[in-house]
């Protein structure tokens, strides 16, 4: 009898406590701040930007003329990687366009070793890259920023060198 007792009561107190877990605020109704109704501190200087997008740093970055990163094997590496990443499948292993994906294109993709390339600056090349015809705006979306300068400094390979007798 006794322990019928304590299991009655022992039931008792886990029906109050599960029924004191409801008791407390529910999320839909406690105070929270709502969006436009509290203006945002502003953010320190050299932050990452909030507002806009990766365009505006890419733009800031195609108005460097020349490629910020050293020339090294590690950067050329990375580059190299990068371009298989990214671009192999369109531009192929030799940078002519010729790449499974790309033979499909029309009109083909650029041939990365072609003089008008090689007349570009880094930073015009970066921003073809980014937003030249057929990349809009997959590219800017897709290639992060820390490989679009090694990127730029691989893609200078396919460069043919100049005074080449055929």
């Amino acid at each position: 009898m006794r322990s019928a007792n304590l299991t009655v009561k022992m039931i008792a107190v886990c029906i109050l406590a599960l029924s004191c877990v409801s008791c407390g605020p529910r999320m839909n109704i406690q105070p929270s701040v709502q969006p436009f109704e509290k203006q945002m501190p502003v953010m320190p200087s050299k932050s990452t930007p909030t507002t806009g997008s990766f365009k505006i740093i890419a733009k800031q970055q195609a108005k460097l003329t020349s490629n910020p990163l050293p020339k090294t094997k590690t950067n050329l590496r990375n580059g190299e990687i990068y371009y298989g990443y990214y671009c192999l499948m369109c531009h192929g292993a030799k940078g002519d366009g010729n790449g499974p994906v790309g033979e499909s294109y029309v009109p083909k993709p650029a041939d990365l070793s072609s003089p008008n390339l090689a007349r570009l600056n880094d930073g015009q090349l970066y921003w073809k890259m980014l937003y030249g015809v057929g990349h809009a705006p997959v590219m800017e979306q897709t290639v992060l920023l820390e490989h679009r300068w090694p990127l730029v400094m691989y893609v200078r390979t396919f460069a043919k060198p100049k005074n080449v007798n055929p």
